[in-house]
């Protein structure tokens, strides 16, 4: 197929190239002439950008990955309709029986990949060894201080973990950071009473990433910058975004654009189950959850999760926070797939995934080809 006539994203800027895709791969890209017979999609007036990559996703559609491998290929069909070209289901508090049966259907998925769907890139495990004092939508009672034998515990013979969240203060922590480095496990911080310290100490040990930054975490302070504070002064972190106007102010998705770079944010949906769906009642981790105007809430107001999208966090970057489309879009696309070494994605260049997200003149997602 030639995507003909937009403006592509390709080597860190927006230009006027056709995309020649074949086999699900990106097979040329420059001023291109249709072959005989070859299918021709217009992207006239479109942006023609990299399948969106998304390392912290819950739900989507109705479909939870902590339900197993059929509401993970649910998600993997329903998320390449939005643009998204690989994604990590993300894992919450749970026992560990009931983690390793989520963690079992995500691999099953990676295993035998959906014929027409977005890829999994494996597992990111936001529990349990988290701090209860942020715990979040988090099931508390499921939470536990870090160690390998609890780790193992829920992973056993899997082999599907890409990505784990935890509380760097928390007894046993750094040894956990350094044992999952050295398995190729890539550990953020959220859901913590760390101070800054704590954050630069994890970093030593091999931490990399903040989740969901400014939430579920000590706030940024003058005299003790907290979370926020270290994960944006210190270069060795990449911060998650939840670009949904809800989670962070405008302000606030700016300024961290511009201490950290399009290389240092990457946006994240972190959605629940109700993204896709409109508001009403929903479920997370067997808590009721209440979505309106987008926001979704326990019955007490802590914010659940999202209803985000990623077309929708790159409008919201670009629109709200007043961030260069060349800045946000590897946001979405390269510093998410770099983070967590997946080669192929997030990017235009031959060889790279085939799964394209088109965008209007107004940064309103168009469709996706695929």
């Amino acid at each position: 197929m030639l995507i003909a006539g937009g403006t592509a994203f390709v080597d860190g800027a927006l230009r006027r190239l056709d995309v020649r895709v074949e086999n699900g791969r990106v097979a040329e890209v420059g001023e291109l002439t249709a072959r005989p017979g070859e299918e021709v999609r217009s992207a006239q007036g479109q942006y023609v950008l990299p399948g969106f990559v998304d390392i912290h996703i819950h739900a989507y559609g109705g479909a939870d990955c902590m339900r197993g491998e059929a509401d993970v290929r649910r998600m993997s069909r329903g998320l390449l309709e939005t643009g998204v070209a690989a994604f990590v289901p993300t894992t919450m508090s749970a026992w560990p029986n009931e983690t390793y049966e989520a963690l079992a259907g995500i691999q099953a998925v990676m295993d035998r990949p959906e014929p027409r769907g977005a890829t999994v890139l494996g597992a990111h495990m936001e529990a349990p060894f988290l701090s209860p004092a942020f715990k979040g939508a988090q099931l508390g009672e499921c939470l536990r201080e870090p160690s390998v034998e609890a780790y193992m515990e829920m992973v056993r013979d899997l082999h599907c973990v890409r990505m784990m969240t935890l509380a760097p203060e928390l007894p046993g922590a750094l040894n956990m950071i350094a044992y999952l480095k050295a398995m190729g496990v890539v550990t953020c911080a959220a859901h913590t009473q760390a101070k800054a310290a704590d954050i630069h100490a994890a970093a030593d040990a091999g931490l990399t990433q903040i989740t969901h930054l400014f939430n579920a975490q000590t706030p940024l302070h003058h005299r003790e910058p907290g979370v926020p504070g270290a994960g944006l002064a210190d270069e060795r972190i990449i911060v998650q975004v939840i670009a949904d106007g809800i989670h962070l102010h405008p302000d606030v998705l700016r300024i961290s654009a511009l201490c950290k770079g399009g290389a240092g944010v990457a946006l994240i949906s972190d959605s629940m189950e109700a993204a896709g769906l409109p508001d009403g009642q929903y479920d997370l981790g067997g808590q009721a959850v209440f979505v309106k105007d987008g926001a979704a809430r326990l019955a007490s107001g802590v914010l659940a999760g999202s209803t985000l999208l990623m077309h929708q966090a790159v409008r919201n970057m670009i629109t709200l926070a007043r961030i260069a489309p060349e800045t946000v879009i590897p946001m979405a696309t390269s510093t998410p797939a770099d983070s967590i070494g997946a080669k192929g994605f997030g990017r235009i260049e031959p060889g790279a995934c085939g799964v394209l997200a088109l965008m209007d003149a107004d940064w309103t997602f168009s469709g996706v080809v695929a």
